[in-house]
């Protein structure tokens, strides 16, 4: 659990690998990765040099913005 400013914990979020980004988003790895790459998705985070995935939480956030605003993912 982490803690925040408050000091009340909160729960970590899960980390999401490319293909249940994938899933999740309805789409194909090869349109994460372009997504990716253009800026147009949350930054990913790096577990390690060759493991690296999306937080859950920052994807929510992010597909609700783009569902208020509109915007195409």
């Amino acid at each position: 659990m982490s803690i925040n400013n408050t000091g009340a914990e909160r729960p970590i979020s899960p980390l999401l690998r490319i293909d249940e980004v994938a899933e999740l988003l309805g789409c194909s790895t090869r349109h994460v990765r372009n997504l990716h790459r253009e800026g147009r998705m949350p930054p990913r985070v790096a577990i390690s040099e060759r493991i690296v995935g999306w937080r859950e939480s920052d994807l929510e956030a992010w597909l609700a913005s783009n569902m208020e605003g509109g915007s195409d993912v």
